[in-house]
């Protein structure tokens, strides 16, 4: 094995990969996006241009969470010889205020550097380097925006790298993204590229069909009425474009423009804007409802049910949105009708199938993926019932109700005792999805089909790492399934065509024009070009 070698490197050997080595280079002529997929080692290209560039200036390196930015804390800390230090929330501003002036390396996390930013401890100008780990995450107001902004109109020696599985499957999207960063080019890798594929291993993908049963359809039908009963109120009051086949992301969009409405208003808001508030956020509940019972089934339909029930039975904090729910017949009915018809899933069944059939083939390791906590319950209590299996429940550390979150100490020793082969199944929801140093493993199980291809590539992305993997994705047939599995390969399919050279470049503004200017886009053509018009 050729391994990469520098002064300043120490530590254990790092393999001297060729598509690793191109990508530095190509980030240390200008600031760069590189895409590449979970676990090929975006974090090693970063090492790789720290090293380069130290004796410039100070290195920022930033991740969206707290274990994720002290993870790559302590693997700087193992391979190079300068000192790093860790910034979180939970070190106090007036002692990390004197650290950024006399440190060489900082990784933290954006909250932290952007309130530092805004409070007047820290410029960013005279630093060398600006990393963004999972860099898709700058969208909106999120830190990474304005700390990317900051940083290209201040700084003496400007270099920027993002790093990400996925940006995006538009080319508007990619270019808005670049821009928010600072970044001008793009480089990305796959399976497919000459200098990735001497290092990588094959995942098969497979497709596994559920058909409804009955009682789902029953229960589902009888909530559609419903949803399309409130949908047809708010197309009436000019909120959707039509009363039928709604989907999710035209009832998000009602609830924008409602919520526009209540700014413009306020504070003399007429009570229908309120009404209509209320409609939206029942057709919401309504909508995931049925998600619930056609994907995941009936006990966890029933789960939804009861947590409703009993808020709305809150006579003082109580829900409206809830409160009418738990008053309406068809509401009524669709419950009356899921407690006469308590059976599980049958995916849940063929899922045990599946894990019983890949243990006695030799399968060793799996990470299963469901879109709610009490899928994840049900799943690892039904696996325990498969000898050979050790399964454990992974969720993040937010608490629900009757379900409290998971310490960043219980995630890391899970996760250690998972490593370790004390559990050979993770279950875990979306947390499990990104940045988490998770042990590779032979197959990646989705309980249901995901709508993002970011989502998707960083599940995938846990198998076939150090040998060929599988991935298995469960698809309940006639239900919102179908739709989100589609639309992920769709978007993975745009994402890939848009890179076919590997490489994009993207014009960015001066300084002086992101000081004084707005950025107008230009979504007609998805030109790389920028307009500017004056405040």
């Amino acid at each position: 094995m050729k391994t990469f070698e520098h002064k300043n490197l120490r530590g254990a050997s790092l393999e001297d990969r060729d598509y690793q080595s191109n990508i530095s280079k190509a980030c240390l002529k200008q600031s760069t996006m590189v895409i590449l997929p979970t676990g090929m080692g975006k974090t090693v290209i970063a090492l790789r241009v720290i090293l380069e560039r130290l004796h410039v200036g100070p290195v920022l390196l930033m991740a969206p969470t707290k274990p994720l930015a002290q993870q790559h804390a302590e693997f700087l800390e193992e391979h190079i010889s300068s000192g790093v230090n860790l910034f979180t929330g939970a070190i106090p501003p007036l002692q990390r205020e004197p650290l950024w002036k006399s440190s060489g390396i900082i990784v933290s996390t954006p909250q932290v550097v952007s309130k530092d930013i805004e409070n007047g401890r820290v410029s960013l100008k005279s630093f060398s380097l600006l990393i963004f780990d999972e860099a898709h995450r700058a969208v909106g107001n999120y830190a990474y925006v304005s700390i990317g902004r900051h940083y290209l109109s201040v700084a003496d020696n400007h270099l920027a790298i993002g790093m990400t599985a996925s940006p995006g499957s538009s080319k508007s999207e990619i270019i808005r993204l670049c821009r928010d960063l600072g970044i001008s080019a793009v480089e990305k890798r796959d399976e497919t590229d000459p200098d990735v594929r001497p290092y990588i291993q094959p995942i098969k993908t497979s497709w596994i069909r559920v058909e409804m049963p009955a009682s789902v359809k029953h229960i589902a039908n009888q909530l559609r009425g419903l949803q399309d009963y409130l949908c047809g109120k708010l197309y009436k009051q000019g909120l959707l474009d039509r009363p039928r086949k709604v989907s999710t992301t035209m009832l998000l969009e009602a609830g924008r423009k409602l919520q526009a409405q209540y700014i413009r208003t306020k504070p003399r808001t007429p009570p229908q804007i309120f009404n209509s508030m209320t409609t939206q956020a029942m057709t919401m509940k309504v909508a995931h409802a049925v998600l619930t019972v056609e994907t995941q089934g009936i006990v966890q339909f029933l789960d939804y049910a009861v947590r409703i029930e009993k808020d709305a039975k809150e006579k003082k904090r109580g829900n409206r949105a809830n409160k009418w729910l738990h008053s309406n017949s068809d509401w009524k009915a669709a419950v009356e009708i899921a407690k006469s018809n308590k059976d599980n899933h049958p995916k849940l069944q063929r899922l045990i199938e599946l894990v019983q059939l890949r243990l006695q083939s030799g399968s060793s390791r799996f990470i299963i993926f469901a879109e709610i906590r009490h899928t994840a319950t049900l799943i690892v209590e039904n696996l325990k019932t498969i000898e050979e299996a050790r399964p454990v429940r992974f969720v993040g550390q937010s608490s629900r109700e009757n379900d409290k979150g998971m310490t960043q100490k219980q995630q890391k020793e899970i996760l250690s005792r998972f490593r370790d082969g004390e559990f050979n199944i993770l279950v875990t929801t979306s947390v499990g999805e990104e940045g988490l140093d998770i042990p590779s493993t032979d197959a990646v199980i989705f309980y249901e089909p995901v709508s993002s291809a970011i989502r998707l590539i960083q599940r995938r992305g846990r198998t076939g790492r150090n040998r060929p993997g599988e991935a298995f994705i469960f698809v309940t047939s006639e239900s919102r399934d179908e739709a989100a599995l589609w639309s992920s390969k769709g978007k993975e399919k745009r994402m890939h065509d848009l890179f076919s050279t590997g490489r994009m470049e993207i014009d960015l503004p001066t300084p002086e024009e992101l000081a004084g200017t707005n950025i107008i886009e230009k979504p007609e053509d998805g030109s790389a070009q920028t307009t500017f018009r004056s405040d």
